[in-house]
């Protein structure tokens, strides 16, 4: 049974109770789930009390740049429109995205950029298509490994022959470097242009070794 077609208290006892033997839940004030969303803060302060866990009630938090609540919504929106600087000003922090590295089409090897390639089984809202500035983060192994890096989101329009959304992380500098089979986060900073289709290959790499200027530019 999905989640939103269970009653709340099951959700409560099952989720919250039996699987995270929570103690302390945060919730806005117009926070709903279960069946109907019958489940609000008011409820869960109860079960609370009956399974033994503290709910904090956490009031709305407006924006101080607009006048409006900021909420998952907005952040997705941003995103969704590639406007990375509003999406981390709300978060507090840079988007990101979390995913396995696997083999692609091996065509950013060819060109002379490899990229890693995220599984499409990845965590985290992709922003829109686009080259963007931003950073990935080795989070395999006993220490994290920050890299600079130039991030590609779409499909590829020069060659048209990829389906599917992809997020390519191209590490600055690097040719040699085996990701495969790592969990990387990659932080998006800056959107420096919408994806776009060339006419030929000569033309899209003029157009790469001007975005891996930007991009270092960005994050020098």
């Amino acid at each position: 049974m999905r989640r939103g077609a269970q009653p709340a208290a099951d959700i409560v006892r099952e989720v919250l109770v039996d699987a995270l033997a929570a103690r302390t839940v945060l919730v806005g004030r117009d926070f709903r789930f279960g069946a109907g969303g019958a489940g609000d803060p008011a409820l869960l302060v109860r079960l609370g009390h009956e399974y033994g866990f503290r709910v904090e009630v956490v009031d709305d938090v407006r924006a101080v740049h607009a006048d409006r609540r900021v909420s998952s919504t907005w952040i997705r929106e941003a995103l969704a429109a590639g406007d990375i600087a509003t999406a981390a000003r709300l978060l507090g922090r840079a988007p990101s995205v979390w995913g396995e590295v696997v083999h692609g089409l091996q065509r950013g090897r060819e060109l002379g950029y490899p990229t890693a390639n995220l599984s499409p089984d990845l965590e985290g809202f992709v922003p829109a298509d686009g080259v963007y500035a931003g950073w990935l983060v080795d989070v395999d192994g006993t220490r994290r490994i920050t890299y600079p890096a130039a991030i590609s989101i779409g499909t590829n329009p020069t060659f048209d022959d990829v389906h599917v959304r992809q997020v390519e992380v191209y590490v600055l500098d690097e040719t040699d470097l085996d990701l495969y089979g790592h969990h990387v986060e990659v932080r998006f900073v800056e959107r420096i242009r919408g994806m776009a289709a060339f006419d030929g290959i000569d033309a899209l790499l003029v157009q790469m070794a001007d975005d891996v200027e930007r991009v270092r530019g960005i994050l020098r």
